[in-house]
């Protein structure tokens, strides 16, 4: 296997070579309409921007909307069976990348590396990648980087416009569908989407796997108890007018999905065995239910626009198992193990103040209310409310058509309050015989003042270079604080420690990129530095509670990350092109001396595609195209954390649309692990399970537009 994927960089290499010296203009990824961006806030113009369309998002398709766009260099995601992926932006994940949907920061437990994105990837229209520190703008959170979901750009006056989408997944046999109709009256307008998706137990290329040091079987190949099924619904509408226009967006996302069986809490070899339906949902599982409500308003100003965006979030959460108590309780007589109920109100209001020829100085407000409760006979965290604001100001100034520079400044308060947590434990007869405290009090208030500095130059017509130098700040969570408990979506016994500090870095990052005729190519190194590092790592120490193993505790220390990534598209021909990425992060806990968990291996992703030029006025856009991803294996792990081996992954996509008058009929054809490969994905948490990647994925889609 190492040999051909030797052989198929060297090859791909050799023809991007011949042909280097041709130049005609392209763009990285397809070209997208950025319009629906909103142009009166700065950018971060000194930091890497990568803009991804629909098309795109749909074309590669993945589990996830994750899995759908980690194929760019620098983006990967922690995945947890087929269903569930938390992005990573250069090695920094779950509370230090920022998602927006239509301005709005996504809360929904992402402390969790079980909780994913409660997103219909389906509706996302495009989106926007930032890489590196955007805290100035975005909020504390985005040390790592910001995922922002665009909203739909608005239809020509008095149009109307009509999706479905049909889709088709054989390794777990999901069957799902979207339709969407969109429509602009005078400038009034709406989109509404309905999606539906339901999934069986997905196939591994195993019959065994390890659960602490337990050899257990897997029947048919199948992860039992991996069915789910997913409901989405949401509705925009607004209106357009001389002042601005302003839009109401409502969503809710509903999924219902098992968890394996022999991934949460002590598996017994009977329950394993196959029931005979591969699309029952059992015990024990998850639903998730979000609902979100934003409302987005521009108002036109002497010096742009005035962006107001306000939010509503209720994210429950709820996992369910047999009843059991772990030693701390009566038997409860339902089987709600874990409930968290998480609303969350959000107010961006951004201001310009002065816009010429010269200067660009835009003035922001952030403010954030949060009230997290629990429920269930299991305990993981305290019940908690925190509130947060932040005022921030943005300049750029053009010293000339080659010299821009930026800066920017942010002052953050926040409060965190949490009562103590008292568990009662009782005998077999229902006596009370103990109290023992699980959590602490907290009550907390932080504040920081960051900043950032950046200049982009344009060295020639062909050549830029960006540099942006920027202070992280985060403050630590309730879960890191206070948790204390078995985990079961993550099988382990997880300790917060309520004497952790605010998290505090400093951030380098850079970017060359040269755009010629046939060629473009991209460079970015980056280096991020932390005082004060928080994560989960094993303890010495054994939990006190029955079939819970060791104990994973929060704690900090001086930490470092450093890596870089390159990209590189060539126009061999007008029918055949050639992309190549390349991504690599090198991280360590200075203060312990050891590598931090769940690190991102290097990579190298190499992509010839050919798109014959069919005469027939009814085909448009056919393409075939090979891909081909090699990853290192990765030995720079955490204690207790495995390593994995280096594979080499072939996939396989083509696609056409078929105009009939004024309708559109796509044909999207992919297959994943084009070769069946048995491997271990140094980002998925059940290679602690010694559990593979799914094996061949036979993914069509078909999609109609009028």
């Amino acid at each position: 296997m190492k040999r051909i994927a030797v052989l198929f960089i060297i090859v791909s290499f050799f023809i991007q070579d011949s042909y280097a010296q041709k130049k005609d203009t392209i763009k990285v990824l397809e070209s997208v309409d950025v319009s629906i961006a909103r142009k009166f806030i700065p950018r971060l113009k000194t930091l890497e921007h990568i803009v991804v369309s629909k098309a795109d998002i749909l074309k590669y398709q993945g589990n996830t909307l994750m899995g759908s766009i980690e194929r760019i260099p620098g983006l990967s995601s922690i995945n947890t069976g087929s269903g569930i992926s938390k992005p990573v932006i250069r090695g920094l994940s779950l509370n230090r990348i920022i998602v927006n949907e239509y301005g709005i920061k996504q809360e929904g437990q992402q402390w969790g590396l079980d909780h994913g994105l409660e997103i219909d990837q389906y509706n996302v229209h495009q989106l926007e990648i930032i890489k590196g520190p955007v805290s100035i703008l975005y909020g504390s959170d985005g040390i790592g980087g910001v995922i922002n979901l665009l909203p739909p750009s608005n239809l020509p006056k008095n149009s109307f416009k009509a999706e479905a989408i049909i889709n088709y997944k054989s390794n777990n046999d999901l069957f799902g569908t979207s339709a969407a109709i969109r429509s602009n009256k005078n400038d009034v307008f709406t989109d509404f989407r309905m999606t539906y998706q339901s999934f069986a137990d997905y196939r591994v290329p195993a019959e065994e796997f390890t659960y602490n040091s337990y050899v257990l079987p897997l029947y048919n190949n199948r992860l039992k108890n991996t069915a789910g099924n997913e409901f989405n619904i949401s509705g925009l509408i607004g209106v357009k007018k001389k002042w601005g226009k302003t839009s109401i967006y409502i969503s809710n996302v509903h999924q219902n999905a098992g968890f394996f069986i022999g991934a949460f809490g002590t598996p017994k070899a009977y329950l394993l065995t196959d029931d005979g339906d591969n699309r029952s949902i059992d015990l024990p599982k998850q639903i998730i239910n979000h609902f979100k409500v934003i409302s987005n308003t521009q108002i036109k100003t002497k010096h742009g626009l005035m962006d107001i965006d306000l939010g509503y979030q209720n994210n429950n959460r709820q996992e369910l198992s047999l009843p059991h108590a772990h030693g701390q309780g009566l038997v409860s007589t339902d089987n709600l193990a874990l409930q968290l109920e998480l609303q969350t109100l959000t107010a961006n209001i951004r201001l310009p103040i002065l816009t010429s020829r010269k200067w660009k100085i835009v003035t922001g407000l952030n403010l954030q209310h949060q009230d997290n409760k629990r429920n269930g006979y299991e305990f993981l965290i305290p019940s908690f409310k925190t509130i947060s604001g932040a005022l921030n100001g943005f300049a750029e100034y053009r010293l000339s058509n080659r010299w821009m520079f930026s800066s920017g400044i942010r002052f953050d308060l926040a409060t965190q309050k949490a009562n103590r947590t008292f568990i009662s434990a009782f005998d077999d007869e229902g006596n009370e015989i103990a109290v023992t405290q699980r959590s602490p009090e907290i009550d907390k208030i932080y504040s920081n003042l960051s900043g950032s500095i950046g200049s982009r130059f344009k060295i020639n017509e062909n050549s830029d270079l960006k540099i942006d130098l920027g202070t992280a700040f985060r403050i630590p969570t309730l879960a890191e604080l206070t948790s204390n408990g078995v985990h079961h979506g993550t099988y382990r016994h997880e300790m917060g420690d309520s004497s952790l500090h605010a998290e505090r870095g400093y951030m380098i990052n850079t970017n060359y990129s040269y755009e010629a005729r046939k060629i473009t190519f991209s460079f970015s190194p980056f280096i991020n530095y932390f005082t004060n590092y928080i994560y989960l790592r094993p303890s010495s120490k054994f939990s006190f509670l029955p079939d819970a193993g060791q104990i994973y505790q929060y704690n900090q220390g001086e930490s470092i990350f450093l890596g870089a990534e390159a990209s590189t598209k060539w126009n061999i021909t007008r029918v055949l092109s050639s992309e190549t990425g390349i991504e690599y992060v090198y991280n360590q806990n200075t203060s312990l001396g050891t590598p931090l968990p769940f690190t991102p291996p290097f990579s190298i992703r190499e992509e010839i595609e050919i798109s014959p030029n069919i005469r027939a006025k009814n085909f448009k856009n056919t393409y075939f195209a090979i891909n081909g991803q090699y990853f290192a294996a990765q030995n720079r792990v955490d204690i207790n954390e495995p390593t994995t081996e280096d594979y080499f992954l072939l996939n396989f996509t083509a696609g056409s649309t078929i105009i009939i008058g004024k309708n559109k009929i796509g044909l999207s054809i992919q297959i994943r692990n084009l070769t069946n490969l048995k491997y271990l994905n140094n980002m998925s948490r059940y290679r602690m399970l010694n559990l593979p990647e799914q094996g061949i994925n036979f993914n069509i889609s078909l999609k109609y537009e009028m």
